[in-house]
């Protein structure tokens, strides 16, 4: 993985959250739906294999993208557990928060948090896709489009 969960927490988080929020699995899976594709196979792969030919690149672009379409995916989550439920005590974890002590936010201001925390993400791709057509990595290869009947197709 491309970001450790303290990383996630550092860049996308102003309070400080319980590190069992975030599981593994889910930056593995954010990486792969949202930074594979702009880095395109060749250049991901050798970022994963050779960070540290990368560090730029990873530090600066890649890590900010990844933290907040992470926090993207588990708010929701996020809003349902606390540090008390993700607690490696067992008599604690066992223990359910009931619905309506966990979380009261009005279900339209929960949307535009949400829509607010991707509108952050869609910018640092962005923004990691800006650098991308900027530099010259040598494994990178920039998209283009075309049309096929007037069908507009990405490569």
């Amino acid at each position: 993985m491309l970001i450790t969960v303290s990383e996630v927490i550092t860049l996308a988080y102003i309070t400080k959250l319980d590190d069992n929020l975030i599981k593994d699995h889910i930056i593995d899976a954010v990486e792969h739906t949202y930074i594979k594709p702009v880095l395109t196979e060749p250049l991901y792969n050798d970022v994963v294999t050779s960070p540290s030919n990368y560090t730029d690149l990873i530090g600066k672009f890649i890590k900010p993208c990844l933290a907040f379409y992470v926090k993207y995916h588990i708010y929701t989550q996020q809003l349902f557990e606390t540090a008390e439920y993700s607690s490696p005590d067992p008599t604690k974890a066992s223990r359910f928060i009931p619905l309506s002590d966990a979380v009261l936010i009005d279900n339209s201001i929960h949307e535009n948090i949400v829509g607010d925390i991707l509108n952050i993400a869609q910018q640092k791709e962005q923004i990691l896709k800006d650098h991308l057509n900027e530099s010259s990595y040598e494994l990178y290869k920039k998209p283009t489009t075309y049309r096929i009947s007037g069908i507009l197709i990405k490569s």
